[in-house]
């Protein structure tokens, strides 16, 4: 699954693990939020169609109309949905590598996010009510940035960069963040070394031959 990703990684940049979403989970959670916007879709029509005080009701024959039209106007939607969710899943995966987390999605086409390790300031484990119904061990990791913090919205869409309905978040977490300790650890070495030779004196750089 790794070719995937071969056309947007940088020259010594290699993918470590691949991941992903739990597809019982995944449908699951766009099932539900279907069955909640058309929960709150019908109660919005139903709050619409109450006459006004002192206006005349409809005739009888107009709602179960209505009823008809709006109940296959919702099915359709949720067929429609539910197809494009299968091709969002095929295309849906996660990755990180040496230097940075990156996210495959996309419908028509093909997108990628990635955040680069440097630049990654937060991150948290989320297991929902629904990750501890369906007892697979799943949960979303997101990650917060400067520019996305985790729990903000930007330009509409919320936690920007997250691993979403993943198998084991906790362990996905804990193996991301020793890559990260290993891209930092010889950039503090190097830190450090340069510290130490800005400290040594005229006669100790000669000695050295610097």
């Amino acid at each position: 699954m790794t070719e995937m990703f071969n056309d947007v990684l940088e020259n010594n940049e290699h993918i470590v693990a691949v991941y992903k979403p739990d597809k019982t989970k995944f449908r699951w959670g766009v099932s539900l939020s279907i069955l909640g916007s058309t929960v709150w879709f019908y109660l919005f029509l139903l709050v619409g169609l109450i006459p006004d005080e002192g206006s005349e009701p409809m005739p009888w024959q107009f709602y179960p109309i209505m009823a008809g039209i709006i109940t296959g106007v919702i099915v359709v939607i949720f067929i429609v949905t539910f197809i494009f969710t299968g091709v969002y899943f095929k295309n849906k995966f996660y990755a990180y590598t040496n230097r940075r987390i990156i996210i495959r999605s996309g419908i028509l086409g093909i997108d990628y996010k990635s955040l680069e390790f440097k630049f990654l300031t937060a991150t948290i484990v989320n297991v929902s009510p629904l990750d501890k119904i369906l007892k697979r061990n799943t949960g979303s990791i997101k990650f917060g940035s400067p520019s996305s913090q985790i729990g903000s919205v930007a330009n509409g869409a919320a936690n920007l960069y997250a691993f979403k309905h993943i198998l084991r978040p906790y362990d996905t977490l804990r193996e991301i963040k020793e890559a990260i300790n290993q891209t930092e650890a010889p950039a503090a070495q190097a830190d450090a070394k340069k510290s130490a030779l800005e400290k040594l004196t005229p006669e100790e750089r000669a000695a050295l031959g610097l």
